[in-house]
């Protein structure tokens, strides 16, 4: 009898190995799926205006920045290109993404060759 005694405690572990086995893998792989429901996608759209080009940073396809004018720059100058538009906007994007404030600076512009570097 201490045979099948063993053999039954050894069979009761093994099964209570496997289920906590499959019970954490089920939860790890819906924490998983939580943590990417909270990521939001974000672009940079070009858009042409009366002033030049501007553009508008979505999240999740709906407008999160809507920007007519170059940033930094005094008065309502829009961006000579549409890519000169997108090139601030992935900037900004980028920014966003790295957890910094999304503000574009003279350094910004003049490295992105928006403005010349005096």
């Amino acid at each position: 009898m201490t045979i099948s005694r063993r053999k039954y405690i050894f069979l009761t572990i093994t099964a209570l190995l496997i289920c906590s086995a499959v019970i954490f893998f089920a939860w790890h792989r819906q924490a998983l799926r939580l943590d990417h429901q909270d990521k939001v996608f974000l672009s940079a759209v070009a858009f042409q205006t009366a002033h030049g080009w501007g553009y508008n940073i979505m999240a999740d396809n709906k407008i999160y920045i809507h920007q007519e004018f170059i940033p930094y720059i005094t008065g309502k100058q829009g961006f000579k290109t549409r890519e000169d538009a997108l090139l601030v906007g992935r900037k900004v994007v980028q920014k966003i993404s790295t957890n910094q404030l999304p503000a574009i600076t003279q350094k910004d512009l003049e490295q992105l060759g928006i403005l010349k570097n005096k």
